[in-house]
């Protein structure tokens, strides 16, 4: 099989650039990802404001005739050299198979960095988890937990905690740029936090079974390992202005590059940026 365009990734970032290589005149377009359904990390967030623009996006993409491969993913990336074709293997619930492909999009977005990647005093016990790990576990019909202390800090931890109070009032919201995650306490289950007022110095002892927490990112890289395609100190795709890796006609864009940000807010920017150079 071979595309003019294959887009790794169908979250906010590979959808826009596909709209606008599709108004672009550009039909031969795969889009690859992983989930069983295209939106990436916004899927449970579609009723908060603060996504308002990412549901538009799911809305008017709908409608083209994308070829998305779901389930899917790239477990060989091999770059085509001196004008060559690049190389990919991808594994899917029906087996593993190779595709050829002009010029090649990375949109693989990244991962919540958890507490486990923070130095944070105390314990590890269960209920601790990301804002996003939290959505998840509603959509399929769980609660978090009874009583739930979340960190604040960017447009999904605030839409995290606008669903939950919808599902439970027992939710006690603490803005990072207000308080410091000092301690985590407790055995087989947390049992409690400790926070440092950033202004006072106060310490405020919260008892809970559930913490919600993250901050920063985690590119999705993982699979460019072994490739020459340059990534910065945390595997960040280093790209240039305009998407542009250091190989010629592969191109990176959104939370996986190093432009990206760790809330997710530029991502459909940068990806309408990139889709004009791309042919």
């Amino acid at each position: 099989m071979k595309y003019e365009l294959v887009i790794i990734g169908a979250g906010i970032s590979g959808l826009t650039a596909a709209v606008s290589a599709w108004e672009g005149g550009i039909s031969s377009v795969l889009m690859i990802d992983y989930q069983k359904r295209k939106g990436g990390f916004t899927l449970p967030y579609w009723s908060s404001e603060e996504f308002a623009p990412e549901r538009e996006l799911l809305e008017k993409i709908a409608s083209l005739p994308f070829e998305i491969h779901e389930q899917s993913t790239v477990v060989g990336f091999f770059p085509g050299a001196n004008g060559q074709l690049h190389q990919l293997y991808v594994q899917s619930p029906m087996g593993t198979y190779s595709i050829e492909a002009k010029k090649v999009l990375i949109a693989s977005g990244s991962l919540e960095k958890p507490r486990e990647a923070h130095k944070i005093p105390g314990t590890r016990p269960a209920g601790i988890m990301t804002p996003m790990m939290a959505m998840q576990l509603v959509e399929r019909g769980y609660q978090p937990g009874h009583r739930i202390v979340l960190i604040e800090n960017g447009r999904i931890s605030r839409s995290t905690a606008t669903l939950l109070e919808k599902e439970t009032s027992n939710l006690v919201k603490y803005a990072e740029s207000d308080w410091e995650l000092t301690s985590i306490k407790g055995l087989s289950r947390v049992e409690g936090v400790q926070l440092r007022n950033r202004m006072t110095d106060e310490r405020n002892e919260v008892a809970c079974d559930t913490l919600i927490f993250a901050k920063g990112r985690v590119p999705c890289t993982f699979f460019l390992k072994g490739t020459p395609i340059e990534r910065d100190h945390r595997d960040a795709i280093i790209v240039d202005a305009t998407g542009k890796t250091n190989l010629p006609d592969i191109y990176a864009v959104g939370s996986c590059t190093c432009l990206g940000d760790d809330d997710h807010t530029n991502s459909m920017e940068l990806a309408k940026e990139t889709a004009k150079h791309l042919f």
